[in-house]
């Protein structure tokens, strides 16, 4: 019987597999707010579209009179849909020569960055979810109390915490994310703690810069200035199709080879916005 040989076609499959996680854990980590948020990526079965994600109110509590029936009540309930509608895709094309005359793992390399960027996309989606605060009564956007020099002052931050506990939200379990403009003026509020003075070895999430009045304090890029935002993980909603999926193949027009890099996700905002206030003049 002759040999059977196997090669890099035989085992092609698998090592695609072993990057694609690798990538799929370098997302997690690179993401700051995929964290701080409802991920209901288990919920999504082969076939879905949409996630439905149900909520509902709750019951009165009556008094009980003497010979008198006790009425049944009844809870509403609605959904807040997630669509599976953004299918985000980045790609490369490499030749052969600049492959060879590089000691740049240049692959390994531009996969990584792709990684770091796709994990920025969603978090710039999830603050767009988080920005769509409610503007009903009592309204959940509004402007900065030191209008005249726009930065956050801790009387923002007590009101949007009353607005939170209104809708019997624990503002101990909630988080505020800010803009690097706005980190200077959060170090000079007086009840702000570091981080770094945090007692017990407390973990920290990413970007994680200390506390105010008990709500976790974020430093992210993708905050407006003009736009800080408290909110309960609850308040939005990330629901995943498909991890990043890592894939290539010849280009022999180019004598080289061309890279992808996709997935398929869907975000939603939550409880018709009423879990985040968005504070500052761009409200």
């Amino acid at each position: 019987m002759a040999d059977v040989l196997m090669g890099v076609t035989e085992t092609s499959a698998a090592a695609l597999d072993v990057i694609s996680s690798r990538v799929q854990e370098y997302l997690q980590q690179e993401s700051k707010m995929l964290p701080l948020v409802s991920n209901f990526s288990d919920l999504v079965v082969p076939g879905s579209k949409q996630v439905e994600i149900p909520r509902s109110g709750g019951f009165t509590v009556n008094s009980k009179s003497e010979n008198t029936a006790v009425s049944a009540q009844a809870i509403t309930y609605s959904t807040d849909a997630i669509a599976l509608d953004q299918h985000k895709v980045i790609q490369w094309l490499i030749e052969d020569i600049a492959s060879e005359q590089t000691v740049v793992r240049v692959v390994e390399d531009a996969l990584m960055k792709a990684g770091k960027d796709m994990a920025r996309d969603i978090d710039q989606a999830l603050i767009n979810r988080l920005e769509a605060a409610s503007a009903a009564a009592p309204d959940h956007r509004v402007g900065y109390a030191n209008n005249p020099t726009d930065t956050i002052q801790e009387t923002d931050i007590l009101n949007a915490r009353k607005l939170l506990q209104q809708q019997y939200i624990d503002p101990m379990e909630c988080f505020l994310g800010v803009s690097p403009s706005q980190e200077e003026a959060m170090l000079k509020l007086t009840n702000f703690i570091r981080a770094d003075y945090y007692g017990g070895g407390q973990p920290l999430v990413s970007g994680e810069i200390g506390r105010v009045f008990g709500v976790r304090v974020i430093v992210h890029n993708d905050f407006e200035d003009l736009k800080s935002i408290m909110w309960h993980p609850s308040a939005a909603g990330f629901a995943q199709q498909f991890a990043p999926r890592f894939q290539s193949d010849l280009d022999l027009a180019n004598l080289g080879r061309r890279y992808s890099l996709d997935c398929l996700y869907g975000t939603q905002t939550l409880d018709s916005g009423v879990r985040s206030v968005m504070i500052g003049t761009a409200a």
